[in-house]
């Protein structure tokens, strides 16, 4: 019901801005903006997040919301416009997916760092507006967070103590890591570029010259002067 609703809002505002959410439709562009929130209506009442707590993030609530305007909208959109710091990288995934399924471009104005590089990539073209920048880093998991896990599923993972806790989150940064480097391989980006990628510190960034990215095709290289 909520998917349907949602669908019908954005065929309603075709060609102008979605209303206080962080997706806009400019001519044939759909320009995603997480420095907006996440619209109240898609949040889960039950997780207790209010939107002003997914504003920068890109959020997994934004996968049925992308889902819902390119179904809306098909024939239209043919570029797909960003500008995040990142966010959860699950749903960065799941929203790049549906970007390659539409064959979207892909184009960065400003700043596209972190998981924003996932939806960059995805394109089938990819343009960097003079100006911008993309930052590049391997996924992260922060303490805090890495406490709270453990404290909340240790129980039922089968955890015996924080060594064999350890070996898991050692396990996983792995299939992380892998996952990462599948991701940019298989959109065409070149090897060496991507071990760069994964050897960046968790609490790092680097951010590639223009030269660099498309050497590497990371950003479409130009054509050719005829």
């Amino acid at each position: 019901m909520r998917a349907a609703l949602l669908t019908l809002i954005l065929s309603f505002v075709a060609g102008t801005a979605l209303a206080d959410t962080r997706f806009t439709i400019e001519g044939n562009r759909l320009i995603y903006n997480t420095a907006a929130p996440v619209d109240t209506s898609l949040i889960d009442p039950d997780s207790g997040m209010t939107a002003d707590e997914t504003v920068g993030d890109i959020a997994y609530e934004d996968i049925d919301a992308l889902r819902a305007i390119l179904s809306s909208n098909a024939s239209r959109i043919t570029t797909m416009r960003l500008t995040s710091d990142g966010g959860y990288i699950e749903a960065a995934y799941e929203m790049a997916a549906i970007i390659t399924d539409y064959g979207l471009n892909t184009e960065v104005e400003g700043e596209c760092a972190s998981a924003c590089a996932i939806l960059f990539s995805a394109g089938t073209e990819r343009v960097m507006n003079r100006g911008g920048r993309i930052g590049l880093h391997p996924s992260s998991w922060g303490m805090d967070s890495i406490r709270s896990y453990y404290e909340s599923t240790r129980e039922d993972s089968g955890w015996r103590d924080e060594f064999a806790f350890a070996e898991w989150v050692y396990e996983e940064g792995q299939r992380d890591a892998n996952k990462l480097f599948a991701h940019f391989l298989s959109r065409g980006v070149a090897a060496d570029f991507v071990v760069k990628v994964v050897s960046v510190g968790m609490n790092g960034m680097w951010y590639p010259t223009r030269a660099e990215m498309e050497a590497a095709n990371l950003i479409t290289p130009p054509a050719a002067a005829n």
